[in-house]
């Protein structure tokens, strides 16, 4: 082991050590006004930030947004499959080619439009927007809704494997969970998210989908799909579409689905961590006994009286 020489030590220096001693009674109680200080303008800031994004939902919500019967949304909770079904439904609304910088172009995020100010109107028909908005915010009007599920527990671990990505989290996995189940993160809780809208199930304008069932059956989700929003495909085409949307060719091309690619130099983020496995099951390894039975638990009340299934 190297030893470090001591500091230079003067009379000076023991001076002022001994004064910053003495002067503890008052540093202590300047040090938590200034603590309470900081956190009351950071509440301020919160305040301004929410009532920002508010303003401009409203905005969008009643000035900005023209509904066309031929909308569909894509809608869900993040990290269940959202950005497979934007490519889905671009493959079934274009002639497929890969020629855009990212996918936003074709299918935006509807509420963050409010703050690019993407002009809506000027997008062709069929439009097809991407949300995370839970029901209760989500626009009702005469449009088709398309709604992933994915199992719970999966998308904890993948979006805390977001959080370490993309929001430099730096807690564990137990931490991270903990804020899960009290929905203490970005979009809330999952279990209201997917309550709201498993009620509304067999309502003819929403169509239901469970990611695992898209792992299994792609083809067989998609013709679904297309069925549900009314769009005649060639059979020809079924089986580049099909192609097209699995995992490893999206992997391919992931800087035109990643939201962040454009800020990854600018913020120190890695590429290549948006899209992870797209397996199903991958996260529970990852889990505790005892984080399953606090998982299921909060499950068994909250989901399984609608008869919501746990893929």
């Amino acid at each position: 082991m190297v030893r470090l020489p001591p500091p230079p030590d003067t009379p000076g220096l023991r001076v002022k050590a001994v004064v910053w001693r003495l002067l503890w009674p008052i540093r202590w109680p300047l040090s938590r006004l200034l603590w309470i200080l900081s956190w009351v303008f950071r509440i301020i800031q919160w305040v301004a930030f929410g009532l920002h994004v508010a303003i401009d939902y409203v905005r969008l919500m009643y000035l900005d947004y023209t509904a066309r019967p031929d909308d569909i949304f894509i809608v869900s909770y993040p990290r269940s499959g959202t950005t497979w079904l934007q490519m889905i439904l671009y493959q079934l609304t274009t002639d497929g080619n890969m020629d855009f910088a990212h996918i936003a172009e074709k299918c935006p995020w509807f509420e963050r439009s409010a703050i690019s100010k993407r002009r809506l109107d000027k997008l062709p028909s069929p439009r097809v927007f991407k949300t995370h908005l839970p029901y209760i915010w989500l626009p009702k009007r005469r449009c088709r809704y398309i709604y992933v599920a994915r199992n719970g527990k999966d998308v904890a671990w993948s979006f805390y494997q977001f959080y370490r990505s993309h929001f430099r989290y730096r807690g564990s996995f137990e931490q991270f969970f903990r804020l899960f189940m009290r929905g203490w993160v970005a979009w809330g809780s999952w279990f209201y998210h997917v309550r709201g809208y498993w009620k509304r199930r067999n309502d003819p304008r929403f169509l239901f989908l469970f990611y695992e069932d898209m792992v299994r059956d792609l083809e067989g989700a998609i013709r679904r799909i297309a069925a549900f929003c009314g769009l005649q495909i060639p059979e020809e085409r079924i089986a580049e579409i099909v192609r097209r949307c699995r995992f490893d060719f999206m992997k391919q091309h992931e800087e035109k689905f990643d939201y962040a690619f454009e800020l990854l130099v600018d913020q120190g983020i890695m590429p290549g961590r948006f899209l992870r496995k797209g397996q199903v099951g991958e996260g529970q390894q990852s889990f505790t006994p005892q984080l399953h039975e606090e998982f299921d638990r909060k499950f068994q009340r909250r989901l399984a009286p609608l008869g919501f299934p746990l893929r």
